[in-house]
């Protein structure tokens, strides 16, 4: 049982919310903006509760997309409209999780497709096909989750790609990829360091651990309003993995810092706060840049020193003024294949033709940034990617494609590169023999030097 993520917020209402937004997700919009949407939509329910409910059965229901889609297709007599098709996975999103008594959901999703004037004609529908499910539950779960995309949650595709790319660990990250994320913090040590705030964590009975140089993991997850320090800046919420980027790029006091495609700006508040580099943060969209400003005023480190540049990192006349660099951070749009247990959605909102797209934009930027690099600087090429494609496959062609490129060896490799794969581990620690974390999203880094 799960109530406390709906605590305050009447099912019915939740269930009911949830339903175009599941329509709207398999349309193929981002679950985030499908929620902004609804938020601002007129009558849209305000109160907070109710708000995080909706958005936390949201997750929940795509966690199952694979699952549901194939139990409505064997429970329907006829394919749902999609909104119908939106309320009946939300409602078995809470059976298959035993969220409520199953007599519970099946009465409030009734009541929700009551309560809608579109979706009345279907709550007779709506009845029949979760009570069906609760009768043939127990043959068709197992017998549906004996086929390896739909217990990992994952397209044919997806999961083909991975299984062909990491034929040794793809269960194990994919597993890891359909869980809940850690809630996972950087300590500013700016303002403060890791063993005062974790004393204080522990203070008022937050249960927390030291995860690296600078990452706290708090056991239990609640809202960043809630989290002690983070308005005040002493915290940000940042995956572990994510973590090691600004340190491996090693930018120093007095050099001039790139962070391409810099927004929301967790890694340029990061290497803001190591050292007192010069950096600027360039970020193609301007909503999106102002996002790196809150975040660096939030974090105390809006400044002469931090530029946030509105341009386009593959044009560098649109942000450069000639002065090299010494380090460049690229953090690359990429399919997001690593950090698919924060964004249950992604691998619903892509298709196997857009990693070779991405590639190639991902080439592109890399060859844009390589000429405003100094000699001996370093370049550090970052994607949330479990898929070769974008990871090693584009790390090497970059190297062949540019002889003056080294590749700098990262901690924890064999040839370099590092490519980090989902992964969860009981105790969630520090790996001291390569100075990792054992808990991570999927990452790939490879830092190149100009020689």
């Amino acid at each position: 049982m799960r109530p406390i993520a709906h605590k305050g917020a009447p099912l019915a209402q939740v269930l009911g919310a949830v339903a175009p937004i599941w329509a709207q997700v398999r349309r193929g919009q981002s679950l985030e903006r499908a929620l902004r949407d609804r938020a601002r939509a007129p009558g849209a329910a305000s109160d907070p509760a109710q708000l995080a409910a909706v958005r936390y059965v949201c997750h929940d229901a795509l966690r199952h997309l694979a699952l549901i889609e194939a139990l409505l297709a064997r429970l329907a007599p006829r394919a749902p409209a999609p909104q119908v098709t939106g309320l009946l996975a939300a409602a078995l999103s809470q059976l298959l999780d035993s969220a409520y008594a199953d007599h519970v959901v099946v009465d409030q999703a009734v009541t929700a497709a009551r309560a809608d004037r579109g979706l009345r004609p279907a709550s007779g529908f709506v009845n029949a096909v979760l009570r069906s499910f609760l009768r043939r539950r127990a043959t068709l779960v197992p017998q549906l989750m004996a086929i390896d995309a739909t217990r990992l949650n994952v397209p044919p595709w997806w999961l083909a790609r991975v299984q062909r790319d990491h034929p040794a660990r793809w269960q194990g990250a994919l597993a890891t990829a359909h869980r809940a994320p850690p809630l996972v913090l950087r300590v500013n040590r700016r303002r403060v360091d890791v063993d005062t705030y974790l004393a204080r964590l522990h203070g008022e009975g937050i249960d927390a651990s030291r995860v690296g140089d600078s990452a706290v993991w708090m056991h239990r997850a609640r809202p960043v309003e809630l989290i002690a320090g983070f308005a005040d800046g002493l915290v940000s919420v940042q995956d572990a993995g994510a973590q090691l980027a600004a340190p491996w790029l090693d930018a120093r006091d007095g050099m001039h810092v790139l962070d391409a495609c810099a927004a929301p700006g967790g890694k340029t508040g990061h290497l803001a706060e190591l050292s007192q580099a010069n950096i600027d943060a360039v970020e193609l969209d301007a909503e999106r840049a102002a996002r790196i400003d809150d975040n660096l005023r939030r974090l105390g480190l809006l400044g002469p020193r931090v530029r946030v540049l509105i341009g386009d990192a593959a044009r560098a006349d649109s942000f450069w003024d000639g002065r090299p660099y010494q380090r460049i951070l690229l953090d690359a749009p990429c399919t997001g294949s690593g950090v698919v247990r924060r964004h249950a959605d992604i691998p619903w909102l892509r298709r196997d033709s857009d990693v070779a797209q991405l590639a190639t934009i991902q080439a592109g930027l890399l060859d844009a940034l390589w000429p405003l690099l100094a000699p001996a600087g370093r370049l550090l090429y970052v994607v949330c990617s479990v898929f070769r494609e974008e990871a090693a496959q584009q790390a090497d062609s970059f190297l062949e494609r540019h002889p003056n490129a080294r590749l700098v060896p990262l901690p924890g490799t064999q040839h370099g590169s590092l490519q980090l794969l989902p992964a969860g581990a009981d105790p969630f620690e520090l790996d001291a023999t390569v100075g990792l974390p054992t808990v991570h999203d999927g990452f790939f880094f490879a830092l190149f030097e100009k020689v």
